[in-house]
């Protein structure tokens, strides 16, 4: 069951990232957008798995998970990983066949925090690693976890994670801590808790909804405009942030937040948001190559970089949906119903 609205937020996570990287690099936008995918990634993988855990057989359960998550995920990503594979030399991106195993493998976010910020056009790769690492562990944890222990394990993890934080800080390690998996575990565990509450009927309190208007804006603007520091912006607003960035998915999940957001397009857009994060920094990688080449396109960032090069991965996720993502996941449905359960 398809729910407009949280296809909208997507669409709009995606315009803060294509915002960043294509028209203002110092912008945080981006970095919240993504924050935002972690939250939304942790309510509709537990709720999926919440759901899952109530057939009799688990093994089959998850076997199930994994085989559309695959079928979800690796189909244009290793398209994607095979065009950079051979297009890597042509357009001398440097390092680009040392890293493509670590991607390969989903290890991404390991690579860049060992080997540095090269190659640029595959590191938005290191939050599909992420995701993966994730979806590695969870299923396990949600079907063998007792619903008692739930909650206090959500709590844990977002308090844990804050800790890290602190320490990385501590160390002096912010920028290899930022792409390990721990630094993400609090959004994807705030999601889940979210899917937990919901599944058994909970709705936020409207105190709380109301709480989290002022906290996020006062952390939008902190982040993206006063920028404080380190220890402020990485251990503080990135967890006060949470509450407003939960309380978007759990009004959106019920339809309440703006009707705009269901809209055809919009709610379009964030349907194929996948593919059209996936290749929007190497299509743009693409287009400084021809420019560079040819010398008469200025791909610098700006409005019209945003426009065209944004338009053009829009343009490659969709041609991806249509060829590639839908029939495969229709295709794993019909394998995967055939699992007894």
């Amino acid at each position: 069951m398809r729910e407009p609205q949280l296809d909208g937020l997507r669409a709009i996570a995606l315009l803060s990232v294509f915002y960043s990287h294509f028209w203002e690099e110092s912008s945080e936008l981006g970095h919240i957008g993504v924050r935002f995918f972690f939250v939304l990634s942790g309510f509709l993988i537990t709720r999926i798995l919440l759901e899952a855990r109530e057939r009799d057989d688990h093994v089959a359960a998850v076997i199930v998970f994994f085989a559309r998550r695959a079928a979800r995920i690796w189909p244009p990503y290793f398209l994607l990983l095979g065009f950079c594979w051979l297009a890597a030399g042509v357009l001398q991106l440097r390092m680009m066949h040392a890293s493509l195993p670590w991607h390969a493998l989903f290890l991404s976010n390991v690579w860049y925090a060992t080997h540095g910020p090269e190659p640029w056009a595959l590191q938005h790769l290191w939050t599909l690693a992420v995701e993966e690492q994730f979806y590695v562990v969870w299923p396990f944890v949600v079907m063998a976890l007792p619903s008692r222990h739930f909650l206090k394990l959500c709590a844990a993890l977002i308090a844990c994670t804050i800790l890290y934080r602190v320490c990385a800080f501590a160390l002096g390690k912010v920028v290899v801590a930022n792409a390990l998996p721990f630094d993400s575990i609090d959004a994807l565990a705030a999601g889940a808790l979210l899917s937990f509450l919901s599944a058994r009927g909970w709705t936020a309190p409207r105190w709380l909804t109301w709480l989290s208007i002022p906290i996020g804006l006062a952390g939008v603007v902190v982040q993206t405009g006063l920028r404080p520091g380190d220890l402020m912006e990485w251990v503080v607003f990135e967890a006060a942030l949470l509450l407003p960035l939960t309380m978007i998915v759990a009004l959106a999940s019920k339809g309440q937040l703006l009707a705009i957001l269901a809209n055809r397009l919009i709610s379009g857009l964030g349907r194929i948001s996948y593919g059209a994060y996936l290749y929007h920094l190497p299509i743009w990688a693409v287009f400084l190559s021809l420019g560079a080449r040819l010398g008469i396109l200025d791909v610098s960032r700006g409005p019209l970089t945003m426009l065209v090069v944004g338009a053009s991965s829009v343009l490659a996720a969709f041609v991806s949906w249509v060829v590639v993502e839908r029939p495969v996941m229709a295709w794993s449905k019909r394998l995967t119903s055939r699992v007894p359960a």
